[in-house]
């Protein structure tokens, strides 16, 4: 018997889980651990979150890479983003202009297509595969 396909938003959090694993990858040094961008906890890549600065409820900014950093499970959680520091970073690092840009996307509506969804989801595999090692 074939196995149904994923549904469409199966497909998008598929894509999000590993677009906040390769951030959190990105981010970490040789020994594997990262800071938190809000309140400077070092922890290793596995034990910290990818926190979203436009909550993950806006799907037009959930796989915007600039938009997820890591986070210790305290900011993103307990504190709920945490969110006058990490709008700080968010300014330090990319501008006010594109956090702007970034807060006026989040009303966007887009709709990914189950094919576009897939190819991220084959790139974004092989970009965390490239981080690993």
């Amino acid at each position: 018997m074939a196995r149904k396909p994923k549904t469409i938003a199966k497909l998008h959090d598929e894509a999000a889980t590993l677009l906040q694993k390769l951030v959190k990858l990105k981010a970490a040094d040789d020994n594997g651990y990262c800071k938190c961008v809000t309140c400077g906890t070092v922890e290793h890549w596995s034990k910290m979150d990818g926190g979203h600065f436009i909550s993950r409820r806006s799907l037009a900014t959930k796989l915007l890479e600039e938009n997820i950093h890591p986070q210790c499970k305290g900011c993103n959680g307990f504190r709920a983003g945490n969110m006058i520091e990490y709008t700080t970073y968010m300014i330090d690092t990319y501008g006010r202009e594109f956090v702007d840009e970034l807060r006026q996307k989040k009303h966007e509506i887009k709709k990914f297509t189950r094919s576009e969804l897939e190819e991220l989801i084959k790139e974004l595999k092989e970009r965390v595969k490239d981080a690993e090692n």
